[in-house]
Formats: structure tokens, sequence, C-alpha cells
């Protein structure tokens, strides 16, 4: 272990936030309250706690949804990773609804809440994990890896043969210095979907809640719903994506991380993989 002056992080006063779920279309409340250290981020639904971590992981069908035997809370990607990237440790997220609100498809709302509340050093410095093994997980023609570095650093790219001029990457160090980088690349990225899905989604039972005002419709090769935000929206969104789902290790911690074809799917099995080798003693080490 090496000394290192980083602290845990919680909200300097609670925020709550309301709006529609973009599968369910049901409305929500959302109440983000401070937390003690080593708390953990931590989802408070209907009386039971879920913690926001891998192992509670239950769907990622089109979203990440976690749960245990009585609840579930579906959508939770943006908010986690809004909280990821500011470095907020500890906070009790009550929700009232079954799914978090979508408001305009994107972290940015979720940041500027936070921002507007608040964040506040604890007492107890932040453990930072180190992997000393390199991670791999595959599915279908999904692949995400994960290698030891001294530093955060994510990679996404997204492969479409419908759509080749879609095809695209991104790149992100997070931590400590970057979280302008976030704000500015990654945070304002909506949720999108193309056209000719839409009626699939609805047949489905999703996106009940999805409207204009809270995604980009793209209809290949040119053709988008409104402006877009940031330069390859879609591919910064699935970045946005990947930090939520990586909020998931329930820790802050060092690697190189690039996934093809991200997903939820696939995000979440990396985060599992990873929360794995952190809690086993010594297959990972510590800087705190």
């Amino acid at each position: 272990m090496t000394a290192d002056t980083l602290s845990q992080h919680t909200l300097a006063d609670a925020l709550s936030v309301r709006g529609t779920g973009i599968h369910t279309g049901a409305t929500a409340t959302v109440r983000l309250r401070p937390a003690p250290t080593n708390f953990g981020r931590v989802f408070w639904i209907k009386g039971q706690s879920v913690p926001a971590t891998a192992e509670y992981v239950v769907d990622t069908q089109r979203c990440t949804t976690l749960g245990n035997a009585q609840v579930r809370i579906s959508t939770v990607e943006h908010l986690l990773s809004a909280l990821f990237a500011l470095e907020v440790d500890n906070v009790m997220i009550e929700v009232e609804g079954p799914e978090l609100p979508i408001l305009d498809g994107s972290a940015q709302p979720w940041v500027e809440a936070v921002m507007e509340a608040g964040i506040v050093p604890q007492s107890e410095p932040a453990p930072i994990f180190n992997l000393y093994t390199s991670l791999r997980v595959t599915m279908g023609k999904s692949v995400a890896e994960c290698s030891p570095a001294p530093n955060l650093r994510l990679y996404v790219e997204f492969v479409s043969e419908d759509w080749p001029e879609g095809t695209a990457s991104a790149e992100l160090p997070l931590g400590c210095g970057h979280v302008a980088l976030y704000k500015e690349r990654v945070a304002p990225a909506r949720t999108f979907a193309f056209r000719k899905e839409v009626e699939a989604l609805l047949a489905a039972g999703l996106a009940r809640g999805g409207t204009l005002e809270n995604a980009l419709l793209i209809d290949p090769p040119h053709c988008f719903s409104s402006p877009l935000r940031v330069e390859y929206e879609w591919v910064a969104h699935k970045l946005l994506d990947l930090i939520g789902d990586l909020a998931l290790v329930g820790a802050r911690f060092n690697a190189h991380i690039a996934v093809h074809r991200p997903g939820h799917t696939i995000n979440t099995k990396l985060a599992q993989a990873i929360y794995r080798t952190i809690q086993a003693p010594y297959e990972g080490d510590i800087t705190a």
C-alpha cells in the first residue's frame, strides 16, 4: 500500500428529482441524501436497501436493473454514471417508482443536480484498487477487456453493419482532474434508438416514456431527430452507460478498459469480474 490523500465524498445537501421512466412511462421521485463514510451508493426502495454493486444486477435488457428477492429498480445507469464520474462515494438513493426518471436522456441533469447540492470531502480516504491481472469477457460479438494501469481510462468502439457511417470510437480518462472532460464530452450525450427499432421496443412493452425530448432518434445514414449535442453522440452515450455500469464495481479503481460493441450485458459482466477480483484478498492491491 502507498499513501494517498484522496478523500471519500458525499453530498453537501439532499436533493430531489422527479420525472418519467423511459421504459415504463411511470412517474418516479428520486431523493439523494448524504451518507457516512464507507456507506457506498445504496438504493432504498419500499423499505429495502439495494447496494449499487455488481452482485445485485438482475436484468440488462435495454437498461441496467438492480434488485433483490423483494424489489427491483431499473435504468440506474445514468445516475450512477454521474455519481461515479463526480466521485460521490457515499449516498443514499431513495426511489419511489419502478425505474429512475429518464429526464432529458443524458446524465447532464443528474450532474447539474449533484453540483447544485454540492460535494464535500469526508474524514476517511477513498480506497483505490489497483488490478494486477488482466480480465477479458466475451459475449457474442462483444468483447470487454481490462488491463492493469496506473489510472482509469475507458475506450468504447461502436460497430454497426447496417450503418457503417455510425461506426466510431470514444475514449475518456476518469478520476481526479478529469471531471471537466466528463461534463463536456460525455454527460450531455442522450440515449438513442434507431427509427426501425421503435416499433419493436413498443411491442416489447418498452420505451413507453420515450419522446423526442428525452431520446435521440436516428434514421441512417444522416438523419437525426435533433442536432447532436456532442460529436458522435451515440458513441458518447455508450461511454456514459459504460461508466454507469462500472460504478457497480462499488469502489474507485485503476485500469485501462476497452469494450468492443458495448452494451449493458457485457458492461455489467465486466463490472462483476472486476468486483470479484477486488473482493478476493490480495488479487487486487489497494491504494489508500
